[in-house]
């Protein structure tokens, strides 16, 4: 399974709850210039993402639509509609029920997974799925990209 773990753009304190921070003008750019980058890495790999997770802060999401924007603007062809909304991946997430979600993606075919999370969450997925040998540094909008065909996965690039 070859998974993209994103850190949501960068978001104000625009919000009364965490949950309903906003991206700024600079997270939508940021987000949208990772979608184009991601499209061009799957249309050159021939991967198209089966599924996608995605925490269900409005930070999260308003990250998901500008990536889908830069993504179609390379190809359309590797985005899914297989899209879920999930609560175990907030920042308080636990990162070993999302490993024992992903074993499940991995035995139900899904081969390639986009996660869209929060500090410390996506941190805290890298290190564990790469067996503590990755470490990447988030800053918003940051992707990193695993190898995760055996328990022990592999980082194979982050931007």
């Amino acid at each position: 399974m070859n998974i993209w773990i994103m850190r949501h753009g960068e978001a104000g304190f625009n919000s009364t709850t965490d949950s309903q921070r906003s991206l700024t003008t600079q997270g939508q750019k940021n987000a949208f210039e990772k979608g184009l980058w991601l499209g061009n890495r799957l249309s050159k790999q021939n991967y198209k993402i089966d599924k996608i997770l995605v925490s269900p802060y409005l930070r999260a999401e308003q990250t998901l639509t500008e990536v889908q924007k830069g993504i179609s603007q390379i190809n359309s062809e590797v985005l899914t509609n297989n899209i879920e909304i999930w609560k175990g991946i907030t920042p308080s997430g636990d990162p070993l029920n999302v490993i024992n979600y992903l074993n499940v993606l991995r035995q139900e075919g899904i081969k390639n997974l986009l996660i869209i999370s929060h500090l410390p969450l996506v941190y805290e997925l890298v290190s564990y799925l790469t067996k503590y040998h990755s470490k990447v540094h988030f800053y918003p909008a940051v992707i990193a990209e695993i190898d995760w065909e055996t328990d022990h996965g592999k980082l194979s690039i982050y931007k």
